[in-house]
């Protein structure tokens, strides 16, 4: 009765977040936002306030995400694409494809195809669920964007299937 007790008080001194079960990840979560935070405690938006992207989880274990900045170059065709828009384009965008696992709020990527091919990037996550929305802090780790120290936090929003797809 006094561990029940101590273990209910300790409980409710220190809520967890709801631990997601792996059939809560699947399907299509749209990026609402991605912040990081800097060593020395500094939060910037990276890819603007309303960067858009999405992540895709399925039931056969497999992950993959794009994500691209609020405001990219818009050429005005492939034929008359410049090499800085080119460049402007690819610097402007994340996307992986991968296997994860779902360990109660910690979620690891195993990446199998990466945007820029370089493998230094964060396969941790911890993930909170909140009703139809999911926010996920990254482990730290050199950014893709530009190799430094950071601690990228994302925040998803659960797609709805199409009224055709929910048959």
């Amino acid at each position: 009765m006094k561990t029940a007790l101590l273990a209910t008080a300790f409980a409710l001194a220190f809520p967890l977040a709801t631990l997601a079960g792996e059939s809560d990840l699947y399907g299509t979560w749209k990026l609402v936002s991605l912040t990081r935070t800097m060593d020395g405690g500094k939060m910037e938006e990276p890819r603007g306030k309303a960067p858009k992207g999405y992540l895709n989880f399925g039931p056969d274990g497999r992950v993959m995400s794009f994500i691209a900045n609020e405001k990219r170059p818009k050429p005005a065709s492939v034929e008359k694409m410049s090499d800085p828009e080119r460049v402007g384009l690819f610097n402007s965008m994340n996307a992986y494809a991968g296997t994860y696992q779902l360990q109660g709020n910690k979620l690891t990527y195993r990446f199998d195809l990466i945007h820029n091919e370089v493998p230094e990037r964060a396969a941790v996550r911890e993930i909170k669920l909140d009703g139809q929305r999911m926010t996920m802090l990254n482990e730290p780790a050199k950014s893709s964007m530009d190799g430094k120290m950071v601690q990228t936090t994302t925040v998803w929003e659960k797609v709805s299937a199409p009224a055709a797809a929910k048959k």
